[in-house]
């Protein structure tokens, strides 16, 4: 008889944690009871539905929302007035903890996470806490002080038995080219090749913005999936009308998105860890426009990286100097550009699992 553990998870990078209860759902050592402590909000500051609180619960796993504030390095007012909500935050999870009572807690970033990972520490609960991106997060070094493991997406300079080099956990769904949104697509986007733009899950107004003066001229000539974001979705799902082979999604689910990077001609983006990498792991086409605000500037490097691995078919253009020229320029460039066709590996990445099973 398999033997039952219960585990939380808890963090913001989403896309690796959804990757990660995927494998302990298919897991064949432990019947894994899973439980999410995710955010009620996008943010500390806006009443936007957080999107772990939408994709988690149709995993059948438990979400347990809360209202955390964060320690804003860039505006002080802002970690003022979240203190109290830290705290409040504090003694939720700690009660939630004592009825849980999980055998582990695998945290995957962001300001949430700090409290729930100090109350875990506090009941003396095994910690993991996985790190996406190259530099080392502040909620990563607070948490790393309460952890037995640090998971690392890259390798650091680190003496300390405590951090070890796992890789990331890209979505296995990025490999499958089945789509019953997007199968009717496939005979259209021969005559009109396919271009994806995204920003994330909440998306950018400044890069929807853009696109918006650009429609006229791509829409003629291909076809263009927009995950706009919720914020701007009322005003681009008006646009779809007069533009015929134009599609604005809010987001882009996983069971459809190997599809839409598949079959992409050219992907226009910010450079988070996950994307870059699953750019990288597909070897696609992109213009990346990294977040020019971003920790330790931490898009820019992503970007600069898969630069590296692939200078013909990245280009890369600041956010202060991206216009509708520019960007219209890019895309015209990357596609007389022909991509070498490598080996696609979809082998799952289960190194956090087994690190996971060993504390």
């Amino acid at each position: 008889m398999i033997k039952s553990q219960k585990v939380i998870i808890t963090g913001t990078h989403l896309t690796p944690a959804v990757e990660f209860i995927h494998q302990l759902q298919q897991d064949r050592d432990y019947d894994w009871k899973i439980f999410y402590f995710g955010r009620h909000f996008n943010s500390s500051v806006t009443k936007t539905p957080s999107i772990e609180s939408k994709i988690i619960p149709k995993m059948g796993v438990k979400f347990y929302a809360f209202d955390s504030g964060k320690l804003d390095r860039r505006w002080l007012p802002n970690t003022l007035m979240g203190l109290p909500h830290i705290f409040q935050t504090f003694w939720q999870v700690y009660r939630n903890l004592q009825e849980i009572k999980p055998k582990y807690v695998v945290s995957f970033g962001g300001y949430l996470s700090v409290p729930v990972i100090f109350a875990a520490y506090l009941q003396k609960i095994p910690c993991l806490t996985h790190e996406q991106t190259s530099t080392l997060s502040l909620s990563t070094k607070i948490n790393s002080l309460f952890c037995q493991k640090v998971a690392l997406s890259f390798p650091i300079a680190n003496n300390s038995s405590k951090y070890v080099f796992t890789g990331n956990l890209l979505r296995q769904e990025i490999y499958s080219t089945d789509s019953k949104l997007f199968k009717n697509l496939t005979s259209e986007i021969k005559k009109y090749p396919l271009i994806f733009l995204t920003a994330g899950n909440q998306g950018s107004h400044h890069l929807n913005s853009i696109l918006k003066h650009i429609l006229p001229t791509l829409t003629p000539k291909y076809t263009i999936i927009h995950q706009c974001g919720e914020n701007d979705f009322s005003t681009f799902s008006k646009l779809k009308s007069h533009y015929q082979h134009y599609l604005p999604y809010k987001y882009i689910e996983s069971l459809d998105i190997g599809w839409v990077l598949h079959y992409s001609r050219v992907v226009i983006s910010r450079s988070g860890a996950n994307t870059t990498q699953e750019l990288m792991a597909l070897n696609k086409k992109c213009v990346l426009i990294p977040l020019p605000l971003s920790q330790q500037n931490e898009q820019i490097k992503n970007s600069l990286y898969l630069k590296k691995k692939f200078p013909q078919g990245t280009i890369i253009i600041k956010d202060s100097e991206l216009s509708a020229e520019n960007l219209l320029l890019a895309i015209n460039t990357l596609f007389k550009v022909t991509a070498k066709k490598h080996l696609i590996n979809p082998q799952k990445n289960l190194k956090l699992l087994n690190l996971l099973k060993r504390l």
